[in-house]
């Protein structure tokens, strides 16, 4: 399976010409770039949570992954050491080629609607007693004393709406800094780098603000937040004028959607732009069992959304779609990678190293999606059952006589 895979990735992908992108800032390194590059490719392809869990194939069982690092397979030390030294715009251009490989290859939905992308924040992993210079820090209790407790966040953008889950990049908060400063700075060079891969930029509440969508307005991309409390004006403007408007409706399966919709809205302080509300009701029927009887439970709940997008080109139907899919980010990317690919362990605690390593998890990941969608039938599919029994499968397959396309590059001196 991991020959199978290999072939795949470098002739969809062109891998191995890839590979000389990766570089570091080592004066005269022994081991090659691309060698440390495709050990840790091949410790997040086989779902190795951890640099140690890698450690018995590279020292204990080189002979299992010659065929993917070349004849000198690196330490676990060397791994953390290049990773921190290793520079992270050549592993964005990396994913940037696969992701335009991606678009190509029509992998990516295509149509007329406009495409949406989502930012938005996330905790990595935290420590009381491990630090560096661009930690964040905070005052917890604990047993009634404080206690400093160091961590770090990063934003990440992410592509929704599309069956695979296509993570474009990533910004790590520096120390004292707001989530929404770093997002701008990912936004800039997610910007450059992906000029039209989507025309909406998508956030919570905690983006809605006029620097922000000034911001996306100015880049040629419209905004879609969501609106609560603290936007008290514009609620109270569209809470009037929705209050003189019937109530349409749509049905989605069990979900009964109430809306409404209105744009003109001038009263968000520093916008340059009238906004666009859309009001949500949406009532969903449930069905539980309590105490041996069927019990029927209806929940209810509320949804505001400002957008820059005018009615005539994003329908309201479409506004509520993208305003959920939002949680794309939080379930195919945060919660999935958290729990089952070690996106919240520390392989090394340096700020280069944490970028270089979440980079490298979000190729392998959209790698390992596309050939479990696009190359494995589905009578394979339903005998490995998920994408964690595909990471096993190249595992276990480790033991056999694999030679990636690859191999010639890393054998040769650096």
């Amino acid at each position: 399976m991991m020959s199978r895979f290999c072939r795949y990735v470098d002739k969809c992908f062109h891998f191995r010409d890839l590979l000389p992108l990766f570089t570091d800032a080592r004066p005269q390194p022994q081991i090659p770039g691309a060698a440390v590059f495709a050990s840790v490719f091949a410790l997040f392809a086989c779902n190795r949570t951890s640099l140690n869990s890698l450690e018995k194939d590279l020292i204990h069982f080189p002979a299992r992954l010659r065929g993917l690092v070349g004849p000198h397979p690196p330490s676990i030390d060397t791994l953390g050491r290049v990773y921190d030294l290793a520079h992270s715009d050549g592993l964005r251009q990396i994913l940037v080629a696969v992701h335009h490989r991606l678009k190509r290859n029509k992998a990516l939905a295509d149509g007329d609607d406009l495409k949406v992308a989502a930012v938005d924040g996330h905790e990595f992993f935290k420590s009381r007693k491990r630090c560096c210079a661009q930690c964040q820090q905070r005052a917890i209790k604990v047993q009634g004393e404080e206690v400093v407790e160091y961590y770090h966040q990063g934003v990440i953008c992410h592509l929704i709406e599309h069956r695979l889950a296509v993570p474009l990049d990533v910004e790590l908060l520096r120390p004292g800094e707001g989530e929404e400063t770093a997002a701008k700075r990912l936004l800039e060079r997610v910007f450059a780098n992906y000029p039209r891969y989507f025309d909406v930029v998508g956030g919570d509440a905690l983006y809605f603000d006029a620097p922000f969508i000034n911001f996306c307005r100015d880049h040629g991309k419209h905004a879609l937040v969501v609106v609560k409390g603290d936007q008290r004006l514009l609620l109270q403007d569209a809470q009037g004028i929705f209050a003189q408007q019937p109530a349409q409706t749509w049905q989605d399966g069990r979900r009964t959607v109430q809306y409404w919709d209105a744009d003109g809205f001038t009263t968000a302080e520093g916008v340059r732009q009238p906004l666009r509300v859309v009001h949500t009701v949406e009532t969903v029927r449930r069905r539980a069992r309590v105490a041996g009887q069927w019990q029927h439970q209806e929940e209810t709940s509320s949804w505001y959304w400002a957008t820059t997008l005018p009615q005539r080109h994003l329908s309201t139907r479409r506004v509520w779609q993208a305003g959920h899919r939002r949680w794309d980010v939080e379930n195919d990317c945060f919660n999935t990678l958290s729990a089952h690919w070690g996106l919240d362990h520390c392989f090394k605690h340096g700020p280069a190293a944490i970028v270089n390593f979440v980079l490298t998890l979000f190729l392998v990941y959209v790698l390992l999606e596309c050939f479990w969608q696009r190359n494995l039938k589905a009578p394979l599919r339903s005998a490995i059952g998920t994408l964690l029994g595909l990471a096993e499968e190249l595992r276990r397959s480790l033991g056999d006589p694999v030679r990636a396309p690859w191999y010639g590059q890393l054998a040769r001196a650096p």
